[in-house]
């Protein structure tokens, strides 16, 4: 067993147990131009040396004693770390089914003794260009998931995660989660107090998925936040949902040329009195779990999404809800996650969870609700994100 002196280029195993062809075979190689080369007079010792020292490709001699040229390929297809070497088979055996075993067991080529030097060539070339191409894919990849994986930080530190505290002066209990089906999403949450007595919150979901909606996502939270920010400026009261939905709109729909659109249910709660005005555009209507655990779907049916006609108008529903009581927000990706067996997660569902659960705290039924989802879906994968959003009510009792 020899190993290469330092070169650059690509780095070559050759593996045979005859000593006659692995210097011819070295010095065909050598003739060809490749120079970091190392050899192996068996399939022991080749397994050894390629745990130790990375190389470019394998040449390997199938009849070999004590472990063979399968037995070698075999062990390094189960590894890991060496799955991906490329390997071209050599033997003096030329039967089709050997060829045929060879390319089952995972060899990228297979290659006759005695050498043919223009094939050699040809073979070993293309072999080590497609193992190029592969490694230069494998660094993309592993630069792009750098890149979704920041782009995913980013995104879940434009959204709430922690909650504004409940206390007698500010009595909205609140919690949310957002769970990307990719690892970036397209669903959005907000929640924040608009003014000393207005509650602002909200929950949307982009048409598509990835990087694109995400963007989109971001846009429209910021879009929603600064609409609100100069009502309050200009002194607009009361804040009117409608037109903080109407105001969006008109912005998300300037040069969207991708024809992005986003369904979006916005709350203003006065804390005060426990009147909720909201706008939905598009989105799953909200639950309403009144203190005395009755659950009922809410009377804001949905209009047209933001984003897709201009000159669109939306309506102001008002719902007045009572001490103890809670709204709760989803994106459809909960009702319409997916099982194993193809079955949907259904309204019917979400429902029994809410009845379940009504009594219990925004953050518990959030998690709740999560968590039965979850389960449900088992290891089928997310075709869409989960986003789940509970608002309560909780006034000081009058003394």
């Amino acid at each position: 067993m020899t190993g290469p002196v330092a070169q650059s280029g690509p780095a070559l195993l050759v593996v045979d147990d005859n000593e006659d062809n692995r210097y011819t075979l070295t010095r065909r190689l050598n003739k060809e131009g490749y120079r970091n080369l190392c050899t192996a007079n068996d399939g022991r010792a080749a397994l050894d040396i390629l745990k130790v020292q990375p190389f470019d490709l394998v040449l390997l001699d199938i009849m070999m004693p004590e472990l063979n040229g399968y037995e070698v390929l075999e062990q390094m297809k189960a590894n890991p770390a060496l799955r991906d070497v490329p390997v071209i088979m050599i033997s003096a055996l030329s039967e089709i089914d050997s060829v045929i075993r060879c390319i089952e067991l995972g060899a990228e080529d297979y290659l006759s003794k005695p050498f043919n030097p223009t094939l050699l060539r040809a073979r070993v070339g293309a072999t080590l260009e497609k193992k190029r191409l592969r490694d230069e894919v494998r660094a993309s990849l592993v630069r792009l998931e750098e890149e979704l994986d920041a782009a995913r930080k980013m995104q879940l530190g434009m959204l709430p995660s922690v909650f504004p505290a409940c206390t007698p002066e500010r009595p909205v209990e609140v919690h949310a989660l957002m769970e990307a089906a990719r690892e970036v999403g397209g669903d959005l949450y907000d929640c924040f107090y608009a003014s000393e007595h207005r509650f602002c919150f909200l929950v949307g979901d982009v048409s598509g998925k990835g990087a694109p909606a995400a963007m989109f996502m971001a846009r429209t939270r910021s879009l929603v936040r600064l609409a609100i920010e100069l009502s309050e400026q200009l002194g607009a009261a009361p804040l009117d949902p409608a037109h903080i939905a109407e105001v969006v709109n008109r912005e998300l729909c300037q040069n969207n040329n991708d024809r992005m659109f986003v369904t979006l249910f916005l709350g203003l709660l006065d804390t005060r009195t426990g009147v909720l005005a909201c706008t939905n555009a598009g989105h799953p209507q909200p639950h309403v779990l009144r203190a005395s655990g009755q659950v009922a779907i809410m009377d804001c049916k949905p209009e047209i999404p933001l984003g897709v006609r201009s000159k669109s108008s939306y309506q102001t529903v008002t719902v007045t809800i009572g001490p103890g009581d809670a709204v709760f927000v989803v994106s459809d990706g909960v009702v319409e996650a997916m099982n194993e067996q193809g079955e949907l997660y259904t309204i019917e569902r979400l429902n029994a969870d809410l009845s379940d659960a009504a009594g219990t705290c925004a953050a518990n039924l959030v998690r709740k609700v999560a968590h039965n989802v979850n389960i449900f879906t088992g290891t089928a994968p997310k075709a869409d994100d989960v986003t789940a959003l509970a608002m309560r009510w909780r006034p000081a009792k009058p003394a």
